[in-house]
């Protein structure tokens, strides 16, 4: 076997598959020979991190590959293309952005932990977890080492330490996201035509109770990549793989007004067209419709609007009083005005916030049913305080006052983010936000992270808004796609 072993390798897991969606996708006819990969919800979705890990080691002198993709491939598969860049010197690094909480699963039975022991036993590498929560997967691949949040440099820091005796290697500038100038590697295989994750800015502006991200109460314009960079990754990856489809993955992109303007002249300025989807504040979009409409004008097909409830004490809660008072009222506006309808908006609501109920969950779907809005997506609240989780990377104000402000138990010993309020409790929500979402995807349209994913499979926007999640998992043409798509990618990056 020829092989190109190297310093450093990356697996990471594709992001939208889940086991509600799966459920509904069809199983015969899928070929023998790819009869252990799972196609169940896969969309081309690739995590970000992962990539800028690797072009900061790389510009530092280390190799590096990562393989995307993992939970599609089977086990053998994903073997014998991670044995092709393999020896006793390589490190392994896990990305677990897209991984779920799988504390209660037995690892003897993924696949891809079953490759990692193999990897592990047979060339003894260290593992390396990173991402916004390693923490909760170290035991699950028997890590070395985690690196929480933004690892850019914290990695080369770590690498040196495995691989140079802890002697830093003389390196470039620290990485910045203003110089941020990103570029997908050769090997990386970026698929003709695939929807890429891009990056403006980190942190926000706003500092939401709920909200468990880092570099959050920002100034205006901090932390805002140079537009003109920006510019050169979304031309050159159009002339290297024809992509015009985006996902923007800050924290909340319309944030700052003056950002948004730039973003749209610097957008209206490019010789092709773009669409994106990102997260979006809606109370922003009422305040600055002019910016709304430009910024639908400019490609952004897709919103995540983070209503979270509608209810006046539980919108209180996390300080978004904005989302009772006028949410009802401005969504349909944003979504059949400005939008003209062509959109795959998607409203997040949040179960078990105080006062809210499931019955709240249920009406809500109802309403947005009423009001054609795309989707809806439910989410159960995540509440991990200090007293329980006393090494969590960072916390939300909920979760600093959920036991003594807002009354939230946790009776559990052995599951202690198992809270009890005084409308439900934690399991309740994981019941009832499961049968929601089973319902959203037999009478909505796809989410929008999803949706701009699946165009990477060849679909439209007119495709997309016309069918359910249901009706498309039926439609054998996805399958197909679906196995061309994954073979391409397994041929590529299997090529020496």
């Amino acid at each position: 076997m020829n092989t190109n072993p190297v310093d450093f390798l990356l697996f990471s897991k594709c992001g939208g598959q889940h086991s509600a969606i799966s459920k509904m996708s069809p199983l015969n006819n899928i070929p023998e020979d790819s009869i252990d990969r799972t196609y169940m919800g896969f969309r081309p979705w690739r995590a970000l991190g992962p990539s800028k890990i690797a072009n900061s080691l790389r510009s530092n002198g280390y190799t590096v590959q990562i393989i995307n993709f993992v939970n599609v491939l089977s086990e053998e598969e994903l073997y014998d293309i991670s044995k092709l860049y393999m020896d006793t010197n390589t490190i392994i690094g896990i990305s677990t952005t897209f991984f779920e909480d799988m504390k209660d699963i037995n690892p003897e039975h993924i696949p891809f932990c079953r490759v990692i022991d193999r990897l592990k036993l047979d060339y003894g590498s260290k593992i390396i977890l990173g991402g916004p929560i390693p923490d909760r997967f170290t035991t699950l691949f028997n890590a070395d080492h985690i690196i929480r949040g933004w690892a850019e440099n914290a990695i080369l820091d770590l690498v040196d330490k495995i691989k140079n005796h802890g002697i830093r290697r003389t390196r470039q500038k620290e990485w910045t996201i203003q110089t941020c100038s990103h570029r997908w590697h050769e090997s990386d295989r970026i698929q003709p035509g695939e929807t890429l994750p891009i990056e403006i800015s980190r942190g926000c502006i706003y500092s939401c109770n709920f909200c468990r991200y880092d570099m959050k109460g920002k100034k205006q314009g901090e932390y805002v990549r140079d537009f003109s960079l920006l510019r050169d990754e979304i031309i050159e990856n159009y002339e290297r793989y024809q992509v015009t489809n985006y996902m923007i993955m800050d924290d909340t992109f319309n944030d700052d007004p003056v950002k948004m303007e730039d973003w749209c002249k610097m957008v209206d300025g490019l010789p092709f067209t773009i669409q994106y989807t990102a997260h979006i504040r809606t109370d922003l979009l009422h305040r600055y419709q002019e910016i709304a409409r430009e910024l639908y004008k400019q490609g952004m097909i897709g919103a995540i609007l983070g209503i979270e409830t509608f209810n006046t004490a539980a919108a209180k809660s996390i300080n978004k009083q904005w989302s009772s008072k006028y949410g009802k009222e401005f969504v349909p506006y944003y979504v059949h005005d400005i939008c003209g309808g062509k959109t795959l908006t998607s409203i997040n609501f949040i179960i078990g916030l105080p006062g809210d109920t499931i019955q709240d969950g249920w009406d809500w779907i109802k309403w947005s049913e009423e009001n054609k809005i795309p989707n809806v997506s439910f989410q159960t609240l995540s509440v991990r305080i200090p007293k329980y989780f006393p090494n969590e990377a960072v916390y939300s104000d909920f979760e600093l006052y959920a036991d003594e402000k807002y009354g939230y138990t946790f009776p559990n010993p052995d599951n202690r983010n198992h809270w009890i309020n005084g409308d439900m409790s934690y399991i309740e929500s994981l019941k009832a936000s499961s049968m929601m979402l089973k319902y959203v995807n037999e009478h909505f349209t796809e989410q929008s992270w999803a949706g701009l994913a699946s165009m990477g499979l060849g679909y439209t926007l007119d495709e997309l808004i016309s069918t359910t999640v249901g009706q498309r998992y039926q439609d054998p043409r996805l399958l197909q796609q679906q196995v061309k798509w994954v073979d391409n990618y397994v041929r590529d990056i299997s090529l020496k």
